[in-house]
């Protein structure tokens, strides 16, 4: 009776136990890459993975078009078929991660634009419940070398040129970008191209490959001094890419401008960079074999009222400010004593540069006599406006609220299925149509890509230091991938995500419910439904040891009730069994036994506590009460012998077939 008692508390303690722990709510999921990158004629590899307890379910993947869905791939307990399209041009695998997961492997042997590039919905269909998820085979391809070419090198001052960039440009479509850098005494060294023209919907079209062909136009009308300076034209791509894609990079053309004018102005560089290079105004003359002496030099800048003020002006040798404010700024040089010598130049210094107010128009003039009979001379110059360019440098960091509330919140765990927005407010640098881009990384991502979302964009507003400030917010859909996604928002950036010079990050995890649901989802939403049952979790990425997590829990659990069991037990014998002199203990134990069995099966609690178990004194024999106490009762003696006896026959019926009368005066029970 002891070891059946016993027995059945270690299997209870194990059973509840382990279920306890066991009870882990699980989704049936898919899993997904947000956006997988592969090059034309390339190999690609990806693998999706689904979490059902239905043994039978089916696996689809289909392309999502214009005139409905694709199927390329069905899994039905581990078998594939896939389309016509797909079967010759793909390798597709599936294996069992555990007991509810399932990976399948695909391998396109040759990416093609055509059959693979596109969104595509895999979706997982059970007995309780269906689950889906979006991703997108985005093909890429490097450009070629690209070429430039002008209507003409030699060229007047105000005379309209056309430069032509032309070129296969790989996929996706480019932006195309005209550069220029500069000349400093008749040399470029040290100097850097920078961008000077830039289109976003550049000519061309898209060849039977997939690739762009770019023939696209400049037009620039150089001034004087454009002379000697080179060009050249390059691409990028308003997408954010995690591959790396080769640079695309033409040849350089060197203009030779040359002007009627005899003074000339000149800045240096024609696009500063605010805050990390000087401001240069000079003022020459082109032609000084004209001229027989110089009277004066005089140099102008736009005020932001619009008109032409006198800045400084230089006679002989001396140097004479009208403008006494940037006086404190800027440092002048000049002299008018000898034609061939004569100049006036003006530097403000990088740290002195004020923005936007020295990023204006600028003017020269002369005043002097000509030789022969041309007698006395003026002449101005056409205004040159310096340019600034500034890099973004500040962003703030992504805020998260859930569509249609309007309200921010401080919340990162979303369920499945939640749609979100992400707005980023922060500088976009000198350009005023410069935006603010988001890429996202999923767990286990190599790399940052872009979201193919269609951000919005607020209108620009000028902020201090020359920046321009903007927002931007996308709209986001939460699906099982979405275990750990981590979002970027930048400004400032080339073709690769993460290279922009201002950028923030935000985390978003997915939330599993807890509550059962079941609900077949929509294949043209991108919402994703999901169905859940009391399951292992098994993610992507996970291993088997970590998807017995609730049975290890279990174990041990039952372990420790086992161990109070087996103390209670001992505790239980070294009393009962524990005896005095002169007695047996064996009709004690069977009747604590016999009761406690007797209670529990009369009707007692069926809780899972252990009894109590009092022992009361046991009454002392006739001859111990002589030896203690002094007196002899023969009779006494023998009518309690004869009760001992009348009781220990009642016991051993009870043991050969009855359930209950178990003298209450031995042992009293309490549940």
């Amino acid at each position: 009776m002891e070891q059946n008692t016993f027995t059945a508390l270690i299997l209870f303690s194990v059973f509840f136990g382990g279920s306890i722990a066991q009870t882990v709510p699980v989704t049936t999921y898919v899993t997904t890459p947000k956006v997988i990158e592969a090059k034309l004629g390339e190999e690609a590899r990806f693998y999706l993975t689904y979490t059902t307890p239905d043994n039978s379910s089916e696996f689809t993947v289909s392309r999502l078009g214009a005139n409905g869905t694709e199927e390329i791939l069905r899994v039905v307990d581990l078998t594939v078929t896939t389309n016509a399209n797909w079967t010759m041009a793909a390798n597709v695998q599936t294996s069992a991660v555990d007991g509810d997961t399932r990976r399948v492997n695909v391998t396109i042997y040759q990416t093609d634009f055509v059959t693979h590039e596109g969104d595509y919905v895999a979706m997982v269909t059970g007995s309780d419940g269906a689950a889906q998820d979006l991703f997108t085979i985005r093909t890429l391809a490097s450009p070629d070398q690209l070429s430039l070419s002008v209507s003409s090198r030699d060229v007047s001052e105000g005379t309209p040129i056309q430069f032509t960039c032309s070129g296969n440009t790989g996929r996706p479509e480019p932006v195309v970008h005209l550069l220029q850098r500069e000349t400093y005494n008749g040399t470029n060294q040290n100097a850097t191209f920078h961008r000077v023209l830039s289109d976003t919907s550049p000519s061309g079209s898209f060849l039977e490959n997939g690739t762009f062909s770019l023939s696209h136009n400049f037009t620039w009308t150089p001034t004087w001094q454009d002379n000697l300076v080179e060009f050249r034209c390059d691409i990028s791509y308003n997408i954010g890419l995690g591959t790396a894609l080769s640079s695309a990079q033409s040849n350089q053309i060197t203009l030779n401008v040359t002007s009627t004018k005899i003074i000339q102005i000149e800045t240096k560089p024609q696009i500063v960079r605010y805050k990390e290079e000087d401001l240069v105004v000079v003022c020459t003359l082109n032609k000084p074999e004209t001229l027989q002496n110089l009277f004066f030099l005089q140099l102008k800048r736009r005020s932001p009222s619009g008109t032409l003020n006198n800045v400084v002006s230089v006679t002989g040798a001396t140097i004479q400010w009208q403008d006494q404010t940037l006086q404190n700024r800027a440092n002048v040089t000049g002299t008018v004593a000898s034609p061939p010598t004569a100049h006036l130049s003006m530097v403000i210094r990088k740290d002195s540069v004020q923005c936007p107010l020295d990023f204006t128009e600028y003017e020269c003039s002369l005043s002097g006599f000509g030789t022969g009979a041309t007698g006395a001379f003026s002449e101005i110059t056409d205004p040159v406006k310096v340019s600034y360019t500034v890099q973004p440098m500040l962003i703030e960091t992504p805020k998260v609220r859930e569509a249609g509330s309007g309200v921010d919140t401080s919340q990162r765990e979303f369920r499945n299925g939640t749609v979100i927005e992400l707005t980023c407010t922060g500088q976009i640098g000198s350009d005023q149509n410069a935006t603010i881009r988001w890429c996202a990384k999923t767990a286990g991502a190599p790399t940052f890509t872009g979201l193919s979302n269609a951000a919005v964009h607020s209108m620009t507003t000028s902020g201090p230091n020359c920046q321009n400030i903007r927002s931007s917010t996308v709209t986001y859909n939460i699906t099982s991938s979405d275990i750990r996604t981590e979002f970027l928002c930048e400004s400032g950036y080339s073709s690769q995500c993460n290279s922009g010079t201002a950028k923030q990050f935000v985390t978003i995890s997915l939330d599993l419910p807890s509550s059962t649901t079941s609900t077949t989802p929509e294949v043209t939403t991108p919402s994703t439904t999901t169905s859940t049952t009391t399951r292992k979790v098994v993610t992507q990425g996970q291993n088997t040891a970590e998807s017995n997590t609730g049975l290890i829990v279990g174990a041990v659990v039952g372990g420790v009730v086992v161990l109070i069991v087996i103390i209670l037990v001992l505790v239980y014998f070294l009393i009962l069994r524990r005896k005095s002199a002169g007695e047996s203990s064996t009709d004690l134990s069977n009747d604590n036994t016999t009761k406690a069995s007797s209670k529990s099966s009369s009707g007692g609690s069926t809780n899972n506590q252990i009894p109590e178990i009092k022992i009361q004194p046991r009454k002392k024999t006739n001859k111990e009460v002589k030896d203690t106490e002094g007196y002899d009762n023969e009779a006494l003696d023998e009518e309690r012998v004869a009760r001992t006896q009348n009781g220990a026959r009642e016991s051993m019926g009870l043991s050969n077939g009855h359930s209950n009368g178990v003298a209450d005066e031995h042992v009293n029970v309490r549940m």
